[in-house]
């Protein structure tokens, strides 16, 4: 199986912008492809509960719907470690217990498991 690597570093500011990683990441899911998705820097507060409700952006479909069935698909979803304590985000302030706080090295790490890797 084909396996993708998405970070994402827009976050509520750029609400176009945010959509990115999970409309690709959902996207990849529909053509079996097994994606992880890493938000760091502003991306990081899309995963703080609420957040993501406050989201809008005309022509996508909600944004908390594309981060479940993401979730739900079984992607894997980290939030980087240095932006989330830069924003005082803590584990038990994400919206879901599948949201993984993970550091630099573990995205290395799986940066190099993938096949592919993509930026927004």
């Amino acid at each position: 199986m084909a396996s993708l690597y998405i970070v994402g570093q827009w976050g509520p500011e750029a609400a176009e912008r945010c959509y990115g990683p999970f409309v690709t990441g959902t996207t990849a899911q529909a053509i079996e492809v097994e994606t992880t998705i890493f938000l760091m820097m502003d991306a990081a507060q899309l995963m703080v509960k609420g957040m993501a409700e406050k989201i809008v952006a005309p022509g996508f479909p909600p944004l908390p719907e594309l981060i479940d069935a993401f979730l739900e698909g079984g992607g894997k979803l980290q939030v980087c470690s240095n932006s989330a304590e830069f924003r005082g985000i803590k584990q038990e302030d994400l919206r879901d217990p599948r949201i993984e706080i993970a550091g630099a090295a573990t995205m290395v790490d799986d940066v190099l498991k993938h096949d592919s890797a993509m930026y927004f």
